[in-house]
């Protein structure tokens, strides 16, 4: 049972990305750690300092071109995430198919384009 625990884990692991930008409100302050997740099932998440601002999910079945955006807040700022998704499928020469999904997330802070994640 525990090499079986074992390896869903580490799939799960293995299915998570993460990315991360600094947001500097001014000279004074601590910059914001800005990190997007990507975690399993088309799952996304804003975290902001530790702190998840936004999550947000893609439909399991989709169209090719999915979007989506989301508000949040932080420390009295207006937070946007907004995603898309294209999804696009190659044929191998024994003619079995793979879906393959290209993923963009932008992140915007009082309407000011932060951050750009490829995933």
């Amino acid at each position: 049972m525990k090499p079986l625990l074992f390896l869903i884990i580490i799939l799960l692991a293995g299915c998570s990305t993460s990315q991360f930008t600094y947001y500097s409100t001014s000279e004074e302050e601590e910059p914001w750690r800005i990190s997007v997740e990507k975690n399993p099932w088309e799952s996304f998440a804003c975290v902001i300092n530790d702190s998840t601002v936004i999550e947000e999910t893609f439909p399991v079945f989709g169209f090719t071109y999915d979007t989506f955006e989301k508000d949040g807040m932080y420390e009295g700022k207006n937070i946007k995430m907004s995603g898309f998704r294209i999804t696009h499928f190659d044929t191998n020469p024994d003619g079995s198919t793979k879906t393959i999904n290209i993923y963009q997330i932008r992140v915007f802070i009082n309407r000011e384009e932060i951050a750009i994640f490829d995933f």
